[in-house]
């Protein structure tokens, strides 16, 4: 018999699961429902998020093992750098299946530590066990200076975006041809794909100037309808920055490189609202914030733009 969580999706079931937990300590700002948790400790603000790469799921065997490494290291600080915060420790745990290989494991974590110098923080424990595929978590620790959620703008707001969108959609296709040859600007998407880089760069000006934060994983229209959802916003489809990598990519393959900008997954950017100009810092002005609503998106010429998104549990 089907059951009702067979029907879920990922966020709908997280809503359900969650719903369970009640939490009653005053130092818990934000539990469940953002990139990560908020708590106050002292001072400051600690940052508490994990993520998971599940092979299969967001990574094939056949992948060089230090880039999965390198990824399960840059998709958590990404969260941390969405928050305007700073990584400080991470614990990962390693499910592992018969059939992998010592060296396999040895490339996987020389991948790992080379993110964590780049990022600037240690890893400081975890745990390993037996699994019927690899599966690796890692969970992480930051802190910030204030609280930045990602579902808090404020009408008049402008949206902005890090970098370039719909990259690594783009390089995951070329990955799963599993062609022997790529060209060079192909190459750069597929590395969009395999190694992320978090924008720890872009974090001191979330922290200073951002109403609304969080990181694009999802793909940039699912990822905006969680941060209005109690708005309504104009998108200048326009202005969504693409690189000229995806463009030929596009060109070669007849589709529509807006429809990878706007929901290809794993691009690992920001996005930001502010009533703050971001340009100078690096972010590219792609919308705003036009009234309260119900998490309404639409061109400036009134169209509705609906989200499709990656979906863990449907994809």
């Amino acid at each position: 018999m089907e059951r009702k969580e067979d029907k879920l999706g990922e966020f709908e079931l997280i809503e359900l699961l969650t719903g369970e937990i009640k939490n009653s300590d005053s130092s818990i700002l934000r539990d469940f429902g953002d990139d990560t948790a908020f708590v106050r400790y002292g001072k400051e603000i600690l940052l508490l998020t994990v993520d998971t790469l599940v092979e299969g799921v967001h990574f094939l065997r056949r992948y060089p093992p230090s880039a999965v490494g390198w990824k399960l290291v840059s998709v958590n600080v990404s969260d941390i750098a969405s928050k305007g915060g700073k990584p400080l420790w991470g614990l990962i745990t390693l499910a592992l299946s018969p059939r992998v290989e010592i060296e396999y494991l040895r490339e996987l974590y020389r991948g790992i530590n080379s993110a964590l110098k780049h990022y600037g923080f240690s890893l400081v424990g975890g745990n390993t066990t037996k699994g019927d595929k690899l599966c690796l978590d890692l969970s992480l620790i930051g802190v910030a200076r204030r609280v930045v959620y990602r579902d808090t703008p404020k009408v008049g707001d402008k949206i902005y975006v890090s970098g370039t969108l719909g990259d690594s959609k783009a390089g995951l296709e070329l990955l799963l041809e599993n062609r022997k040859s790529y060209t060079h600007w192909e190459q750069r998407l597929i590395e969009k794909h395999l190694k992320p880089k978090a924008r720890l760069d872009l974090a001191q000006a979330v922290e200073k100037f951002a109403n609304a934060s969080m990181d694009i994983s999802d793909g940039f229209l699912a990822d905006l309808r969680k941060m209005v959802k109690n708005y309504s916003a104009v998108v200048y489809t326009d202005k969504l920055p693409l690189s000229e990598e995806l463009e030929i990519f596009c060109q070669h393959r007849g589709c529509n490189p807006l429809l990878y900008a706007l929901e290809g997954g794993e691009d690992y950017q920001l996005l930001v609202c502010s009533d703050k100009e971001l340009t100078p810092y690096g972010f590219s002005l792609v919308g705003e914030i036009t009234a309260e609503g119900k998490g309404e998106i639409y061109t400036p010429d009134g169209r509705k733009l609906e989200a499709k998104g990656f979906d863990h549990l449907k994809s």
